[in-house]
């Protein structure tokens, strides 16, 4: 495998999510000896004010505009996804949220599992906005961008830093080789509806659960894992709550 990988994260508008954004792709936490890691931003249909602020960031970044722009969020928000696989000049890339703040280790010991059979996922640790998914849990380290307590977020990631794994979990950060990604069909447009793919109605399952589940699972005997030492903070609902 070959050992470079873009980390790509999203964005559309608030200037507060794009610096915590930015602060978190160009810290030290996300090199890895060995490894050619870049970063790129990603404006998501972004406001002027996103816009004018990533163009005086010195960090790589992209511009996507959705070909439906009155469409549901969350299908515009797959779409872009897919879009950042597509346009990587990467083989390997990571997705993360806007209002995660990362671990010492959390993509080193991310990438130690990447090894084309699994689908390596962080392990999350929420802000009790909302009850935690498989294997997340709440510990407040600060409900917005401006509220993060670094100090109280490193103790607490070392704290519960496991060297373990097991089945299942959350669905961001992942690991994907990019042309498997690409191959497999990417994510669906939307999340699974009893009447289709992002039609909304009654929900059957989310997207990421049909990519991880339905795709790569049972199509490609991948295995979805959660890598307890790869420990990332997650504000939830980060830029939604602006």
């Amino acid at each position: 495998m070959n050992k470079n990988l873009e980390i790509i994260g999203l964005i559309y508008k608030s200037l507060d999510y794009l610096d915590l954004l930015e602060s978190q792709l160009k810290s030290d936490f996300c090199k890895v000896e060995g490894w050619n890691i870049g970063v790129r931003i990603v404006a998501n249909d972004a406001n002027q004010k996103v816009l004018n602020k990533l163009k005086n960031l010195n960090i790589n970044y992209s511009v996507y505009n959705d070909p439906k722009p009155n469409d549901y969020y969350l299908n515009r928000v797959y779409r872009c996804w897919n879009y950042c696989a597509v346009t990587s000049q990467y083989d390997n890339i990571c997705f993360v949220n806007s209002d995660m703040v990362f671990s010492e280790n959390w993509l080193v010991n991310l990438l130690k599992h990447h090894d084309g059979k699994s689908i390596p996922t962080s392990r999350l640790i929420e802000s009790g906005k909302m009850p935690s998914g498989t294997h997340g849990f709440s510990y407040n380290c600060g409900k917005t961008a401006k509220q993060i307590n670094y100090q109280l977020w490193d103790t607490i990631s070392k704290r519960y830093s496991l060297n373990e794994i097991r089945d299942g979990g959350l669905y961001m950060p992942c690991v994907f080789e990019t042309k498997k990604f690409i191959e497999s069909g990417m994510y669906p447009e939307g999340n699974i509806y009893v009447n289709g793919i992002g039609n909304l109605g009654i929900m059957i399952k989310s997207g990421d659960a049909y990519y991880f589940q339905d795709i790569l699972q049972n199509k490609h005997e991948m295995k979805h894992i959660t890598v307890f030492d790869s420990l990332v903070y997650h504000i939830q609902e980060g830029e939604k709550d602006e």
